[in-house]
């Protein structure tokens, strides 16, 4: 799915560009286009509503938008697609800082709190704690997709409790099939992300935690592709521009008028609908960070700066620590990554 002039609209220009106007160099007739890839997800509305009131086309009237379904795909997909400028979360991310393709530019969000761990409501986990939790969940099943997420929060909830992962039976499992297999009485506890977490609660399953309660920070990252950031960090630059203008007005709308919108941004960009109510909590439990946050996360803007820190760092840190835990990473690979020289605040605006 591609957010492109139609044919008939650009033959139509072009005609009145060679009747009305000085002919001009096919590089300046048809610029190039920044393509951008996105999951459907909250932090794509920015992404969507700078181009619905073309603020993205200022600087660049060829702006692309191409929806993905998991942030792997996204990530080992960006050569075959050829993205510029994308976003996913920092689980899979990794994979394309570890071979050092991307510049990490941005936070679209922050999603712990949308992300949770789920039993069925006639289950003892949801009435005990503590140490009667961790003694009743040792050798159960939980559902979870594996490498995600959910996967980290999953584990930093087992780590709360005392538990490592041996001490479960983890069946990879997406969200969606988890919910109907947990309320089929399937498995002892789900890990989940929304809009998986409303299906669980309309079907009456008890939310146990969430990445918040659980101490851990989530952040989905706004990633550019090295070779065309080096090339035109101009265009980089005046692309999260536009996104932060969104992200500001956004800050600046009624809770009732930015519900509707981000409803309408679910059917136009990922073919959902979705309540009000769940809009309102897609709203509440996403953080949103206008450019001053921004460079809080990152560190700074100077552009010389060898190493600047800044809280993201340490979210980072924490997905790295996950991944060498459950063997993705290599320790070789983990100490590649912990300096983090390719997280860079130089293209904010």
């Amino acid at each position: 799915m591609q957010f492109v002039r139609p044919l008939w609209a650009c033959l139509a220009i072009s005609c009145l560009l060679i009747s009305g106007a000085p002919a001009q160099s096919a590089d300046h007739a048809r610029p190039a286009p920044l393509r951008t890839a996105w999951l459907a997800e909250f932090e794509a509305f920015a992404a969507w509503y700078a181009h619905d009131r073309q603020w993205d086309r200022e600087n660049n009237p060829a702006v692309e938008l191409r929806p993905f379904p998991t942030g792997r795909l996204l990530v080992d997909n960006m050569h075959a697609y050829g993205w510029n400028l994308a976003a996913c979360g920092g689980v899979p991310a990794l994979r394309a800082l570890l071979r050092k393709d991307v510049y990490v530019v941005g936070v679209g969000t922050e999603e712990a709190a949308s992300n949770a761990v789920y039993a069925r409501a006639s289950s003892p986990l949801a009435r005990l704690n503590g140490g009667g939790a961790a003694r009743y969940l040792r050798g159960k099943t939980v559902l979870c997709p594996l490498g995600t997420s959910a996967h980290q929060l999953l584990l930093a909830w087992l780590d709360g409790m005392g538990l490592r992962d041996t001490d479960v039976t983890i069946v990879d499992v997406e969200p969606d099939e988890a919910v109907r297999a947990l309320a089929k009485g399937l498995g002892e506890a789900a890990a989940l992300w929304a809009p998986a977490t409303y299906a669980a609660e309309e079907l009456g399953l008890f939310r146990l935690t969430d990445g918040r309660k659980s101490g851990i920070a989530q952040p989905v990252l706004l990633l550019a592709e090295r070779g065309y950031a080096d090339k035109h960090p101009e265009r980089i630059t005046a692309y999260l521009r536009s996104y932060l203008q969104a992200v500001e007005s956004f800050g600046k709308m009624p809770v009732e008028e930015l519900a509707l919108l981000y409803q309408r941004f679910q059917r136009e960009f990922a073919g959902k609908a979705l309540s009000a109510a769940n809009a309102r909590r897609e709203l509440e439990t996403h953080l949103l960070f206008p450019l001053e946050k921004q460079k809080a996360l990152l560190g700074g803007v100077e552009a010389d700066a060898a190493r600047p820190e800044g809280p993201l760092r340490d979210w980072l840190k924490d997905v790295i620590a996950f991944h060498k835990k459950t063997g993705a990473l290599s320790s070789r690979e983990a100490g590649e990554l912990e300096s983090l020289p390719l997280v860079t605040p130089r293209f904010l605006p």
